[in-house]
């Protein structure tokens, strides 16, 4: 076997030769001998580097020759060869091996002595070339490391290796913990309570194992940089509360209290971190907070003078609420800087100039910074809490303050936001905050003492229970209960409560105020004024707090003394006076203790009466105390008293906002109703109705709050809502005048006028003294009238009016009243009775003397010499008619509207109103009367009103009517300018376009017009103005359809749309031969009729309109009316022509005449009929003109027809003979004159009829109603060989005339004629063939389906194309022969004897 050198020289040699398999082999056999030999390892480890693959073995063979020979090179030089090759690190070696490595070879060529500079090298080029190899580098560079001690000075500081290893370690738990939250969240409920906890507690899973707060520490200690390590001990701080907060509870504790030691010691080296010094005062959790070191407070706001919470703080020891003297703390600070001038002038060293100014002026800065204003203090509280949100310490220090300031209301929230501060503080960092709790509890437990009292006492009572029972000895818990009671005014168990707490704590002075004032208000006064004596004597200090108890105190003795006078009465009111003298010295102690000056006004309005000493003192404690709801209530009455309202809404306002009020005024109604009243009469409606609404919810039983909300709700046009609530007023009080009052007035707004009245009557008479009743009870039946008036009952509505009179009348005679609105009333009623000329007669004229009489009319002499209207000038005249009567009245009526002489004292817009109201008025006179002196007076009127107030239209339409008549110019512009004012009026476009019709100028009436129709189409003034154009233009079918589409949009009820709607229907019907069956033209004419009944009552004596009247009853034969109507019209024509003597009004009695002989012989009444008829002929002898032709043909018919129904038939005769001779044209004449002689019976008759029939078809061509006349008499006389010559002049009939035939009477005839030919040689298809014929060409007519089947017959009946009467309609449903049908035509036509006998055969 070779020897160990034999084998290492072989060894060696196949390395030389590269045969590194046999090397490998060879260097085995060696360590198989010697295992620990160096140079077999060496070469083992070359050998396996040059073999592909091998590299970790050639790695662990060097690495085992470095621990055999540590200080032999060779291995190591050999293996960092190999750590060199690429894929090796850090694929077979770590990072951290590398570096290990590294240390270790540095140190051997340490001590070989041997150079470092290529392992430095390629420690460098690793770094750069694998940045993720930084964490482990920094590591191995930290402090105390073996390769920091070696290389450190060529690598890195260790500062920089920590530091940049603190930096990536950071990052990379972040991002753990980033992964960890995001990948966990998705399981969590962000609902959960315990959602934060759980998160926190993720995060714990990566901090439980961190070295970076050791790290920090290693920084910490090792730096030089007083700036760095201020910086790195921050980030320490952030990262240790954060590793607090994700701390379980069981181990959070102890950390805590490392944090807060480290936050101490950083505030007491003064470090520059704000998060320490924030925290320092969070986690100090103050028993008072009286008790905090002034000094770091002052030092923490000048080192951050802008940080929120350090203003705060310094706000706090400024207040005047707080115990400490900013003074004292400013001497104290003089003092120090004066000893540290002291011992800088021991120095020898000269200051600098420069230096020297600059401290000077901190000086100056720091001595403006001390100490804020009081005024100040709130405003800084409040300014920087909204930028402390976080802080427990911020929150208690602006609730302790507005407790301090009895501004409960607006500490509370501050206070729960501040608990719960809290509780996320002990829960997240373990903090130890019991005395915060416990204040925290404690002024929550005050607020509520306060705060809505009593609703949260028991929630109180609850905290300071809770409270007790932590702390059995806390003083302000069991006073806190104590107050409680007093606050119920449950004095007993107070008493009780306070004495158990002095007896714990004598020197207590605020319990045993408390205690003395319990006393006296339990009666026991001698023993309270004790009390109150001895803690006053016991009171020290000068600070505010110990004022304003020493002021309580005080104030408690004062009213003690009244109890006492209360008590024990005496002439002299000693205990009065004592109780005086106690106040004033209040006074001039602290003028600024409000219940001090509210007593004096006690004693001054009750023991004194000196009212105005007494309002002074209820001022200026109102003025201090805006919750002082006695001292409110003086100053209100005596406000309301003088009708100062808007004085006494600031009073209740304030009253009302009053935090300190709030209790009380859950059982005072009246602050609400002082503001609901006087919004109410700043027409401020919405804004009463809420008040009204405070003050009932207060007290439902305040009669004038539902009152004045009932008067709100109807101010505003919520009239149900008023009912409702005037109703349960008059629950509470059914009595109650004004509830009654408003209530009529809220029904007369909903147009239940019967059941106002009936409540104002009521009202009136409870009251009778009462003007406003009497003139609302006026005002409603005037406007119960013209509703009347509008819904078409004119008549009612004239009685109603006259009403209305009578109480106008006892308004102005009796009450003497003469209210503006008085008289407007009375115009409108005049007004209305002028509309209705028909009732004109009952006007009361003595009433009304008797109202114009009771004033004397002023300021109208100038429209009177143009109107010749007083009322001397009216009693004087005896032939006025009752019409002129009425119309001089409404003048009157508008004159007596004026107040005075003179209106210079009065608005321009009142003056321009009063002319207008004049000239309206006279405008009316004059279009009734047609009187130039009522138009001259218009214009006069008119004119003022535009020169006071000239941006009112309704003037500029009032003189472009008055001057329609004499200037087209002046008229064209008043329109114009009046158009301009009010573009959407119709009536003014309307004006203008009659203004230009009258003057022949037809396209600008078109253009006005359609502006008209453009602005409102639903009004019908622009329709029947379009109407008259058409009819100016002679388009008569459109101004037919005109004037009936506006008649339909005034419903009927305008007086322009009646009367010439009524001319357009008669144009279009009379004389137009149409048959009485046509239903459409009985419609038409029946609303005609209806039309024309209202326009009667309002001009009864309009003979057009009577004469279009009787045109339409006659038509409808409806004579019985018609010869009343013609009985008045002839009245009328008689008086017109005894009056003027006028041959024209002797022509149209003659028309009317024979009008009424018509009617006579309709009504069966032939001797009259004769008799007029005659009258007219004679009449129409005298004339000559052309318009006497159809009038004569009227009185001829009309003796014809009635000699022949009186059976004188020469004389019908002859009467026929002189129609013959005056036309033969008429197939109407002609066809009537055959009917009569063929209704005589004769053959020779007979053959006349049917001779006059065929030489009219042979004169003229085929006429329809001429051929059906022929065949309905070859039918009666029954000559079938002519009526088969009918029959097929009947189916010859062109196509013109069967359209014409309407009601298919030549269908009728062909089937009569049919059955008469042919009797029973004609089946049922061929006797139905003309009905079929007749269904072809009409299918959508329900007559021709008569005869072919009836259900077919009902269809087309009743689909809306066929006009049907009732009984046409009954008709049909009662041939169905079905039940419901029949049912259905018995309930349209109850009269109809065969549908109640096709009913009767259904049983």
């Amino acid at each position: 076997m070779p020897s160990l050198k034999e084998l290492l020289k072989e060894a060696k040699a196949e390395l030389a030769r590269a045969d590194y398999e046999e090397a490998v082999k060879i260097s085995k056999d060696i360590l198989f001998q010697d295992p620990d030999n160096y140079f077999a390892h060496v070469f083992l480890g070359k050998a396996y580097s040059c073999i592909q693959g091998e590299l970790s073995k050639s790695i662990e063979h060097y690495t085992i020759a470095t621990k055999l020979l540590p200080d032999n090179a060779l291995a190591w030089k050999g293996l960092f060869i190999v750590l060199g090759m690429p894929e090796v690190i850090p694929n077979i070696v770590t990072f951290d091996s590398y570096f290990d490595l590294c240390t270790s070879y540095a140190q051997v060529l340490s001590r070989n002595e041997l150079p470092q500079v290529e392992l430095i090298h390629e420690i460098r080029l690793i770094k750069k070339k694998f940045p993720e190899s930084h964490e482990s580098f920094y590591r191995h560079m930290r402090p105390g490391t073996p390769m920091a001690e070696t290389l450190g000075r060529h690598l890195m500081k260790p500062v920089e290796a920590l530091e940049n290893l603190i930096d990536i370690v950071s990052k990379k738990e972040l991002k753990e913990i980033s992964q960890v939250v995001s990948r966990e969240r998705l399981q969590l409920r962000a609902s959960d309570p315990d959602y934060q906890i759980k998160m926190n507690e993720l995060a714990w899973k990566i901090y439980e194992h961190s070295e970076l707060d050791e790290l920090y520490n290693q920084l910490i200690n090792i730096l030089d940089d007083d700036d760095k390590r201020s910086k790195y001990e921050s980030a320490s701080l952030e990262y240790r509360i954060k590793v607090l907060k994700s701390m379980p509870k069981d181990i959070k504790l102890n950390y805590f209290v490392r944090v807060k030691n480290m936050v101490e010691d950083m505030v007491l080296v003064n470090h520059n971190s704000l998060t320490a010094w924030k925290l320092f005062f969070e986690w100090q959790d103050y028993e008072d907070l009286d008790k905090m070191d002034k000094s770091v407070i002052l030092k923490f706001f000048k080192k951050f003078p802008k940080e929120p919470l350090a203003i705060m703080l310094y706000a706090w020891i400024c207040s005047s609420f707080s115990k400490y003297d900013i003074d004292e703390f400013d001497n104290d600070s003089k003092q120090k800087e004066s000893h540290l001038e002291v011992d800088e002038q021991d120095e020898d060293e000269p200051i600098d100039e420069t230096i020297e100014q600059d401290l000077k002026e901190m000086e100056e800065t720091e001595e403006e910074t001390m100490g804020i204003f009081e005024e100040d203090v709130l405003i800084a509280l409040n300014d920087n809490i909204t930028k402390t949100q976080n802080s427990a310490l911020a929150h208690r220090i602006i609730s302790q303050y507005y407790i301090f300031t009895k501004e409960y209301e607006e500490a509370l929230p501050y206070i729960k936001q501040g608990i719960s501060l809290v509780a996320y503080k002990i829960r997240d960092l373990g903090c130890q905050l019991f005395n915060t709790k416990r204040e925290f509890s404690l002024t929550l437990a005050t607020c509520y003492t306060y705060v809505d009292a009593p609703q949260y006492h028991k929630a109180a009572l609850t905290l300071f229970d809770k409270i007790l029972l932590e702390s059995p000895d806390n003083s302000r818990a069991k006073m806190g209960k104590g107050i409680i009671f007093i606050e119920r005014e449950n004095w007993k168990e107070a008493n009780e409560l306070l004495e158990q707490v002095i007896n714990q704590f004598p020197n207590n002075l605020e319990v045993v105020s408390e205690y003395g004032w319990t006393k006296s208000n339990l009666g026991e006064v001698d023993e309270g004024l004790k009390i109150l004596n001895d803690t006053l004597h016991k009171i020290e200090g000068n600070d505010l707090r110990t004022a304003e108890f020493r002021a309580l105190t005080m104030w408690r003795k004062a009213k003690t003394y009244i109890f006492k006078e209360m008590q024990f009465p005496s002439s002299s009111m000693e205990y009065i006076k004592e109780s005086f003298k106690i106040l004033v010295q209040l006074i001039k102690l602290l003028d600024t203790f409000a219940p001090a000056y509210s007593t004096l006004g006690d004693i001054y309005s009750l023991y004194y009466n000196d009212k105005s000493r007494a309002f002074k003192c209820y001022y200026k404690a109102f003025d201090l105390n805006a919750g002082d709801i006695v001292a409110a209530k003086y100053i209100t009455e005596m406000y309301t008293n003088n009708a100062n309202w808007e004085a006494a809404v600031q009073i209740s306002e304030r009253l009302v906002k009053a935090e300190k009020a709030k209790r009380i005024l859950q059982s005072t109604s009246w602050p609400y109703r002082v503001l609901g009243i006087a919004y109410l009469q700043n027409q401020q409606e919405s804004s009463s109705i809420e008040w009204f609404q405070s003050a009932i919810r207060v007290d439902p039983n305040d009669i004038e709050s539902w009152v004045g909300l009932g008067q709100a709700y109807l101010a505003c046009g919520r009239i149900e809502a008023s009912m409702k609530v005037f109703e349960k007023a008059m629950e509470l009080d059914g009595s109650h005048l004004h509830a009654q009052y408003f209530k009529a007035l809220a029904l007369a707004d909903m147009g239940e006028f019967s059941a106002s009245i009936d409540l104002l009557t009521s009202v009136t008479e409870l009251n009778p003294t009462e003007e406003s009743f009497h003139i609302s009870l006026a005002t409603t039946l005037v406007n119960y009238a013209y509703d009347l008036y509008f819904e078409g009952y004119l008549i009612k509505g004239i009685s109603i009016v006259i009403e209305s009179i009578n109480v106008i009348k006892y308004i102005t005679t009796e009450l003497q009243c003469f209210s503006q609105v008085l008289w407007t009333n009375l115009s409108k009623v005049l007004k209305l009775f002028i509309s209705v000329e028909s009732k004109i007669d009952s006007l009361p004229v003595e009433a009304l003397v008797d109202i114009f009489s009771s004033k004397d009319m002023v300021g109208t002499k100038e429209v009177d010499d143009i109107d010749q209207t007083t009322l001397d000038i009216l009693l004087s005249k005896s032939d006025s008619d009752n019409i002129s009567i009425g119309c001089q009245f409404l003048i009157l009526a508008a004159k007596y509207s004026v107040p005075s002489d003179s209106l210079k004292g009065l608005s321009s817009t009142i003056r321009s109103a009063i002319w207008y109201n004049i000239g309206i008025a006279e405008l009316n006179a004059f279009l009734i009367l047609k009187q130039d002196k009522y138009r001259d007076a218009a214009i006069f009127c008119f004119k003022n009103s535009i020169k006071y107030q000239s941006n009112t239209a309704e003037a500029w339409i009032g003189l472009g009517i008055s001057t329609m008549d004499l200037n087209y110019r002046v008229a064209q512009h008043c329109f114009i300018k009046a158009v301009a004012l009010d573009p959407k009026n119709t009536e003014i476009w309307f004006n203008l376009a009659m203004l230009g019709l009258r003057h022949d100028d037809i396209t600008f009436a078109k253009e006005v017009l359609n502006r008209s129709q453009s602005v409102a189409p639903q009004d019908s003034v622009p329709w029947l103005g379009m109407a008259l154009v058409s009819e100016l233009k002679g388009d008569k079918q459109e101004s037919s359809r005109l004037f009936a589409h506006a008649f339909v949009l005034s419903n009927g009820k305008s007086k322009m749309a009646q009367i010439l709607y009524a001319k357009s229907v008669l144009q279009n019907h009379v004389g137009q031969g149409n048959d009485e069956r046509d239903l459409e033209a009985v419609a038409e004419l029946t609303a005609v009729i209806n039309g024309l009944d209202q326009y009667y009552k309002k001009s009864p004596d309009n003979a057009f309109a009577i004469e279009c009247g009787l045109l339409a009853l006659e038509r409808l034969q409806n004579y019985k009316l018609a010869a009343q109507m013609t009985q008045n019209l002839t009245a009328l024509l008689e008086k017109r022509f005894e009056k003027n003597q006028d041959d024209q009004e002797l022509f149209n009695f003659g028309i009317v005449r024979a009008q009424f002989a018509r009617i006579q012989l309709g009504l069966g009444n032939f001797e009259s009929a004769i008799e007029n008829a005659e009258l007219s002929q004679g009449i129409m002898d005298d004339f000559t003109n052309k318009d006497i032709l159809s009038t004569k043909i009227s009185n001829h018919i009309s003796l014809g027809l009635a000699f022949f129904l009186w059976y004188d038939f020469d004389s019908t005769l002859v009467h026929f003979q002189e129609l013959l001779n005056i036309s033969k044209e008429s197939q109407s004449l002609v066809a009537l004159i055959a009917k009569v002689l063929f209704d005589v019976g004769t053959e020779e008759t007979k053959s006349t009829a049917m001779q006059e029939l065929t030489d009219y078809i042979s004169e003229h061509r085929s006429d329809l109603l001429v051929t059906i006349t022929i065949a309905a008499m070859t039918i009666i006389d029954n000559k079938k060989d002519d009526l088969k010559i009918i029959l097929q002049e009947l189916k010859s009939l062109d196509l013109p005339d069967i359209v014409n035939d309407k009601h298919k009477d030549t269908t009728l005839l062909i089937e009569k004629i049919t059955e008469k030919v042919y009797n029973d040689d004609i089946d049922e298809v061929s006797k139905n063939r003309a009905w079929q014929t007749t269904a072809f060409l009409f299918p959508n007519d329900y007559k021709a389906w008569t005869e072919i089947d009836k259900t077919t017959e009902r269809r087309v009946a009743t689909n809306f194309e066929n006009k049907l009467s009732a009984a046409q309609m009954s008709e049909v449903y009662a041939n169905s022969k079905n039940l419901r049908n029949i049912q259905r035509g018995l309930f349209l036509c109850p009269w109809n004897t065969n549908t109640i006998a096709a009913f009767s055969g259904c049983f």
